[in-house]
């Protein structure tokens, strides 16, 4: 299906280029090195402040990187708002009945399985719900969503709209688990790889079908959103 919104707004070299070599600090370095920055203070912050400060620190680099392509989505809205709208509450509830199947099919395979990420979230969470809330609601669906969905989906779908899927879908199930590669069994970490399959290809139909990075932005926050009162 031919959807020229879509097709008509894409990242410059630049944009792809700088946006490229963040996501790879961001996901095999940028969290490593505030541990470590943190362990050297006289008095370690929180936890939950560090990771704070990583979601604020990837937002706004995310932000000043693709202002350009920000602000063209932004525009859509008054041509969009209706598509944006409807594909958001559509695709949200497709996520949560693939979500539910694939839990289903998970437990079959591992009756104890259970998520790795949410764990951390949830220890969080009972340290500041504020900040993980602001974190995960407003900041995590903007910045990931620019770094999967634009970057990755659409940087790549002129070329290749298969390895788009593929690479964005497969990029975004791993950033959840690979912090935690080595500290739990390989089945385990499988499956919450697994887990995270039906919001990508949710978060990038979305945007296929829309139009406008906005929807799959709106899902994100939704789907974080729901998830944060799950486990306050």
């Amino acid at each position: 299906m031919k959807n020229s919104d879509f097709l008509s707004h894409s990242l410059t070299r630049q944009e792809k280029r700088y946006g490229a070599c963040w996501l790879a600090f961001e996901t095999l370095l940028f969290s490593s090195l505030l541990q470590i920055l943190n362990s050297l203070l006289p008095t370690p912050l929180p936890q939950v402040e560090v990771n704070f400060i990583f979601f604020s620190v990837n937002f706004t680099v995310v932000a000043i990187l693709f202002r350009r392509y920000l602000w063209s989505q932004v525009e859509l809205v008054a041509d969009l708002m209706g598509k944006i709208v409807s594909t958001a509450i559509t695709v949200f509830i497709a996520y949560w009945v693939a979500n539910f199947l694939l839990m289903q099919m998970l437990f079959a395979l591992d009756p104890e399985h259970f998520s790795i990420n949410d764990v951390t979230i949830q220890t969080l969470v009972k340290e500041d719900f504020f900040l993980m809330f602001l974190g995960s609601v407003i900041l995590v669906p903007i910045t990931e969503e620019c770094l999967f969905r634009g970057l990755l989906f659409r940087g790549l779908y002129d070329r290749n709209p298969i390895l788009a899927w593929v690479v964005s879908i497969a990029l975004f199930s791993a950033v959840h688990i690979i912090n935690y590669i080595g500290a739990y069994p390989f089945g385990t970490i499988l499956l919450c790889f697994v887990q995270y399959i039906p919001a990508g290809v949710c978060l990038a139909g979305a945007y296929r079908l829309s139009g406008s990075l906005l929807s799959p932005i709106l899902i994100h926050a939704l789907v974080n959103f729901v998830g944060m009162l799950a486990l306050r």
